[in-house]
């Protein structure tokens, strides 16, 4: 069975780029560490053109720095959650490791922490009781724990290993677990997903991420059916070029989630219960 996710959008303007940088510097700030190279960069060219905005020149943007003011978007959206956090350093220090240019298609261990951040975000929303725990997440929903780990996927080689990595991950103690898997760094490198509506956009990233459960369906069935992993949620996120709507251009991600068939009723339904809070 699969779901996809009801995608949310907002506004985009220069307010809202120097709220982002600023609640970014804000939290590295309060942890003591220095933003360094990668993100050092992103952060400036979202300073730039939030300044460029304020004074009303719009028609000169630049779009190298629209487009990683997009990604500062997106980075802050998913670390937000960690000021207060008590073990915030560890994560924002591997966020520094490696590049947050979502453009790019390279291996990169702060891409992979910050997809775990992504979906403890999401989740936390809805699910209170959701902590950054090994495996990388747990949930609690009633008297069940669900495990998450969380795998960014940088080849379709990987995917097995992935799969075989995850099903060790899940602990005794966690009666069943779901396994998260980003698909961003399949799509060809710097390209704006183009759609006419958002709700184009939508569909087009729920195909993307159908055709990757049905690609490794088989693979999901080999590795998952004698485990304690009992889901796959696929998601794809993008920057997206939207001709009829407003705004233009935005981050836009989409979530499908694949169960295992024949699921027990009590698993089912706590599924069924995830489901209905993180996607809608």
């Amino acid at each position: 069975m699969i779901d996809l996710e009801r995608s949310n959008r907002q506004r985009f303007g220069y307010e809202a780029i120097s709220s982002h940088v600023e609640g970014i510097e804000r939290i590295y700030s309060k942890s003591n560490i220095r933003i360094t190279h990668q993100l050092f960069s992103l952060l400036k060219d979202a300073k730039d053109l939030a300044a460029q905005w304020a004074e009303g020149n719009i028609v000169e943007t630049d779009m190298n720095k629209l487009f990683n003011s997009l990604h500062i978007e997106r980075i802050y959206g998913g670390i937000k959650l960690l000021d207060g956090y008590d073990n915030r350093e560890k994560y924002l220090k591997d966020l520094l490791n490696g590049t947050l240019d979502f453009f790019l298609r390279e291996s990169s261990h702060a891409k992979s922490i910050f997809w775990e951040l992504e979906v403890f975000t999401k989740i936390k929303k809805v699910i209170p009781d959701t902590h950054l725990n090994e495996p990388d997440i747990v949930v609690d929903i009633g008297r069940y724990s669900i495990a998450i780990p969380c795998k960014k996927i940088f080849s379709e080689k990987g995917v097995p290993k992935v799969l075989s990595n995850a099903v060790s991950q899940i602990e005794k103690q966690h009666e069943f677990g779901i396994v998260a898997i980003n698909v961003d760094d399949l799509i060809p490198e710097r390209v704006l997903l183009k759609a006419r509506t958002f709700q184009e956009a939508g569909n087009k990233l729920h195909d993307q991420n159908i055709n990757f459960l049905k690609r490794y369906e088989r693979h999901f069935l080999k590795y998952l059916s004698a485990s304690r992993i009992i889901a796959v949620i696929a998601s794809t996120s993008m920057v997206t070029d939207i001709l009829d709507e407003s705004p233009k251009f935005n981050n836009f991600s989409q979530w499908s989630i694949w169960t295992i068939p024949g699921l027990q009723s009590d698993h089912k339904k706590s599924i069924d219960e995830f489901r209905s809070k993180v996607i809608g």
